[in-house]
């Protein structure tokens, strides 16, 4: 093959896909470079490829800000912004599989989610199995039943890690900094790839420089981070203040101030405390973004932040007996319950509007709420892409030793406007939902 059959005129075209062979593939690369003169920018040789300082300009790291990799020179901490990532060949790994071959190897890979019975989890687990059945690996999900806790959770990580091989992928919710440091580094020793999906700490407590040096993880004697897949819950929040903020001045336009009533359900879960309370994050928070506005300002109503039960009925009486006949002008909820629950009390008149009412994830009855329209929007996380993209990451890192890096995403807004979508998307569960197809069609769920 020539350069001519990928160049035309000014336009490379290099063919790829299924029917397409590696070899068909490396050599139209080869052509091309030397159409463009790059045939330089490939180096040949034995030396071990590593990464640099990282691109430096959008945190990826996973920061909120500054830098995980260490500041080197005189200047402050926020006068650079950089990230390193390790470059540590992965268990098993040959030469021969990152030149050439499918990368179809059997692998197994166990998901241990916090609480196996939250149905906010139900697409996460589809979105896993769905990714399981197209790189052809085994895999579980599991977790400790609600009533359970971190030290259950911790359990299960280690009794998973004995009962696999090296190569195999590990995929677990990190809660906080320090419960589940040993476990990792147990997985790590035994040549298990380790995954955080969705939820992860704060930054300030989770980052790579805390998991290099201040944690230690390593892997072969080599410093180690361990990727995060999902949000930063603090940047959730203030995207979910940010569209109420806009939503406050559209529907209220004459008010110089606003009055916000803001509720978190889940005090004692720091990813969910992060989306609303300013204590829990250095940046970020629903609670900062309001207090930041001015023209027209946001103050919190009586300066708190509620905390109701995580039950509709229980958090609609709670908010019902805060606010009632007072002037609040809108009601933000770090999740689902305190938003049906107000939504409910505005249909029932209970309360009075106009006020604004959005809550988190895309959870059935909220829904429900948004598209009766008594709450104006949710912020959607994206679950399914939470459990789906650790997979690949993963994939990349064992088949082709490809460094593994964080995987962070902004929220979508859910109102009105494309509410049915979310409705019609939203069959998970049931005899005609998707994890029931998955347990049909897919040979090897467990």
């Amino acid at each position: 093959m020539g350069s001519q059959d990928v160049t035309d005129g000014d336009n490379i075209s290099v063919d790829v896909g299924a029917s397409v062979s590696r070899r068909k593939l490396i050599t139209q690369i080869g052509a091309a470079s030397a159409a463009l003169g790059l045939a330089g920018c490939q180096t040949e040789g034995d030396a071990t490829p590593t990464d640099a300082d990282g691109d430096g300009s959008d945190g990826s790291d996973g920061s909120d800000g500054g830098d995980s990799g260490g500041n080197q020179g005189g200047g402050s901490a926020a006068d650079f912004e950089f990230s390193r990532h390790p470059a540590v060949a992965p268990p098993g790994w040959e030469p021969s599989k990152t030149q050439q071959g499918s990368g179809e190897n059997e692998r197994t890979a166990v998901f241990v989610l916090q609480n196996i019975d939250n149905p906010f989890f139900i697409p996460m687990t589809c979105g896993f199995h769905d990714a399981l059945n197209v790189f052809g690996w085994d895999g579980q999900v599991t977790g400790p039943p609600d009533n359970g806790g971190i030290p259950d959770q911790v359990d299960l990580i280690e009794q998973n890690v004995s009962n696999m091989d090296p190569g195999d992928v590990l995929v677990t919710t990190v809660l906080n900094n320090e419960a589940y440091n040993d476990a990792i580094q147990n997985a790590l020793d035994n040549d298990i790839a380790v995954v955080n999906g969705h939820s992860t700490p704060a930054t300030k407590d989770w980052n790579y420089g805390y998991m290099q040096e201040d944690v230690g993880f390593s892997y072969r004697d080599q410093p180690m981070v361990i990727p995060h897949v999902g949000i930063r819950d603090a940047r959730g929040g203030a995207a979910m203040a940010a569209e109420a903020y806009d939503r406050l001045q559209e529907e209220m336009p004459d008010k110089d101030e606003y009055t916000v009533l803001i509720t978190n359900e889940l005090p004692d879960n720091p990813s969910v405390t992060r989306r609303v309370n300013a204590d829990a994050a250095e940046i970020g928070t629903a609670q900062r973004y309001f207090e930041s506005r001015s023209d027209p300002s946001v103050s919190l109503y009586n300066d708190q932040i509620i905390n109701p039960p995580a039950d509709i009925a229980e958090a609609q009486t709670q908010i019902v007996n805060t606010i009632a006949g007072e002037d609040v002008d809108g009601v933000v909820c770090s999740a689902f319950w305190g938003a049906v629950g107000a939504g409910q009390a505005l249909e029932s008149g209970e309360l009075d509007g106009p006020m604004v009412v959005c809550g988190f994830d895309l959870l059935r009855p909220l829904l429900n709420q948004i598209e009766a329209g008594n709450v104006d929007f949710t912020v959607g996380q994206d679950p399914y892409s939470q459990g789906f993209q650790n997979v690949p990451l993963a994939w990349m890192y064992l088949e082709r030793g490809i460094e593994m890096k964080d995987l962070e995403w902004g929220v979508s807004v859910w109102d009105g406007d494309n509410v049915p979508f979310a409705l019609e998307r939203r069959s998970w569960a049931g005899d005609d939902g998707l994890l029931q197809w998955q347990e049909d069609n897919y040979e090897f769920l467990q």
